[in-house]
């Protein structure tokens, strides 16, 4: 019998005796003893055990899990036979006489949950029969392409009277082993005329939805669910917040078929309190006729904001040079770069190759499944395929506070830089701030194969891959370095992938402005920072959760007031034949550099040129300088300045 765990498996199953009219076959599966089915229950072709039982996280019996769930059918095609003969699942007989509109519901997990039109796949068939089992009629089929419980109906009314009834489900993983199904809550009975249910009231309390700019309107909604036999064709819907005057909204033109869901928005806006805060809703469904009213009904919040933060989703890839799925994770991140940059920060953290950064990989490691997956805020962990959902889902997602970021000025390849936290609401606990490095455009060192990126896409089954600069389909199984280039690379994260303690208060108050400043720290050599974002974080340390992110490309340069330079950077740095030293001049001058090696002699000169205030560039040939690090020693009229320079042939 499932644990009622969500809103919506609780307005559909609540009230289930009170609005029935008639129940021909129920079984939930809790009254037998493990292993053998309940009474009457056939499992036919599997060897493994009929069902098994689930304490909430792991199946004790199974490397394979149904969560939620405590005991259930599984019907599985894994160690019975792998060629493909599929398991079955067998009803006792039971009748349909004197009943006009029945119908079948059962919940359902595929524990696998893969479906391709073109390849592998895994089915549930639903089957009737009406003679003893002599002729099976298939009257449904369920596609294995989602991981988590659904509950099915079936409309029965064909079979309506008949006696000598038996109905199964029929598995098969196509020879894929694939782990199975589990089943559970299976009912044929005859529902009410009449039975809305109320599955879900949008925003959703505690969602990053429910936030909304005090005195603005909100646009509420939800979702009806028709667990009656007729089709619904107009409702109302109402809310009230706290004690006020309840707001009714008519849905209609409608048709809600029996079994089936419409979402909808209230045509009635719902006006923000002008005083921050979080306020109360409650939202109900009234029909006509209703024969359960215990469904009709759902709770809310809302919480009153004083602005709406700039929100940048924050999202780190789990990837690796050895991994031959990983150019998946390649092409969906450069997707968001290219499409949407303006709402993320991107990080790519790799693993057990030469662009490591093993506190990020560590912590990374212990929060995804596999590689590459991502992890969206560190709410949401997910396939890189997911990305452009994420995009469209959660852009308006609201963001908690304004980040700004702000260089502060350092000398050479030093770095320190200002994070500025502006909240939209006041906030109290154990918030945090982290800066992480990533570079785009990182080739291949001196490690060789190391950099080779591994690519199972290559002309395999597992369809056309073609993005970040590849058509993967078409590219050896192993992509040479010489080819590769990686982007949104981590580089370092300041000072830990938990943020910096104490580097917030514990309260903060809407609309103040909270500054904290990062200690200065080395650029690591060869990174190329001219390739490079600083990307701030916000953390949420109760849950780890990242609330909202900013970033800015590098170089944030080098700053000398004195000398009348702010911004100095050199790009591409590692070099191999020539450089550009770029600088902002707060005044006319005359500039002038020398290129110096280790040991401190001039092996390049530029003669000290007169510019204009603002941005300048001087190009540097590179050509007949060996591998190794240089100073370029930049001079003016009113001082000095220093950059490093790695050259690489």
């Amino acid at each position: 019998m499932r644990k009622i765990t969500t809103l919506f498996t609780a307005a559909i199953f609540g009230a289930c005796a009170t609005s029935d009219a008639q129940v021909k076959l129920q079984e939930n599966f809790e009254s037998a003893t493990i292993p053998a089915l309940p009474a009457g229950w056939i499992q036919t072709t599997a060897a493994t055990t009929g069902w098994k039982t689930n304490s909430g996280a792991v199946v004790s019996q199974s490397p394979w899990t149904c969560p939620a769930h405590t005991q259930y059918a599984f019907i599985d095609d894994w160690n019975n036979d792998e060629n493909n003969n599929p398991s079955t699942l067998t009803s006792p007989v039971f009748n349909l006489t004197g009943v006009t509109t029945p119908y079948l519901s059962f919940d359902y997990y595929f524990v696998g949950g893969v479906y391709n039109s073109t390849g592998k796949k895994e089915t549930c068939i639903v089957q009737i029969t009406t003679n003893g089992g002599a002729n099976w009629t298939n009257i449904d089929t369920l596609k294995g392409n989602s991981t988590m419980w659904q509950t099915h109906y079936v409309n029965l009314t064909a079979y309506a009277g008949a006696n000598n009834v038996q109905l199964a489900i029929k598995y098969t993983d196509d020879g894929t082993k694939l782990p199975g199904v589990g089943i559970d809550n299976i009912k044929v009975y005859v529902p009410a005329a009449n039975d809305a249910a109320l599955t879900a009231v949008t925003p959703v309390a505690g969602s990053p939805t429910d936030y909304a700019v005090t005195n603005a309107n909100l646009t509420l909604g939800g979702t009806i669910f028709n667990k009656g036999a007729s089709t619904i064709t107009s409702i109302i819907v109402k809310y009230q917040q706290g004690a006020n005057p309840a707001v009714s909204n008519t849905v209609s033109s409608v048709s809600i078929a029996p079994f089936t869901s419409y979402t909808f928005t209230c045509s009635n806006p719902y006006t923000m309190p002008g005083s921050l805060g979080d306020y109360p809703i409650k939202m109900w469904v009234e029909l006509p006729g209703d024969a359960d009213n215990t469904n009709d009904t759902m709770n809310t919040s809302v919480t009153a904001v004083s602005f709406n933060p700039t929100k940048k989703i924050f999202v780190e890839e789990g990837t690796g040079t050895w991994c031959g799925f990983c150019p998946r994770g390649a092409v969906y991140m450069d997707s968001l770069a290219n499409n949407y940059a303006s709402h993320f920060s991107l990080v790519a953290v790799h693993n057990n190759d030469p662009m490591e950064v093993a506190a990020y990989d560590a912590f990374v490691g212990t929060k995804i499944g596999g590689y590459p997956d991502v992890i969206v805020d560190r709410r949401d962990v997910l396939d890189p395929s997911a990305l452009i959902d994420v995009y469209n889902q959660q852009k308006d997602y609201f963001g908690f506070a304004d980040i700004t970021i702000t260089d502060m000025g350092a000398s050479s390849f030093d770095f320190s830089v200002k994070a500025s936290v502006k909240p939209a609401l006041n906030l109290s606990g154990d918030y945090r701030l982290a800066l992480v490095l990533a570079e785009d455009n990182v080739r291949g060192g001196p490690d060789g194969s190391t950099w080779d990126q591994h690519n199972y896409y290559s002309s395999h089954n597992y369809g056309p891959l073609n993005g970040a600069g590849h058509n993967w389909y078409n590219e050896p199984s192993v992509v040479p370095a010489s080819q590769m280039s990686y982007n949104f690379v981590a580089r370092m994260i300041v000072p830990t992938p938990t943020g910096a303690a104490s580097s917030l208060p514990s309260t903060m108050t809407a609309g103040t402005t909270y500054d904290y400043i990062f200690p200065a720290f080395t650029v690591p050599q060869p990174y190329n920072r001219a390739n490079m974002k600083a990307i701030v974080i916000l953390l949420r340390n109760s849950d780890g959760a990242v609330l909202n992110s900013q970033n800015i490309t590098m170089p944030l340069g080098v700053t000398n007031v004195d000398a009348g330079v702010q911004h100095l950077s050199v790009y591409p740095n590692p070099a191999n034949d020539n450089t550009t030293l770029a600088f902002t001049l707060t005044e006319k001058s005359s500039v002038g550099l020398q290129v110096l090696d280790a040991v401190g002699r001039v092996v390049n000169t530029v003669n000290a040129v007169q510019y204009e205030k603002g941005t300048q560039h001087i190009s540097i040939n590179t050509a007949d300088l060996a591998t190794g690090l240089y100073t370029i020693k930049l001079q003016t009229e009113k001082g000095t300045m220093t950059q490093q320079l790695s050259v690489v042939k």
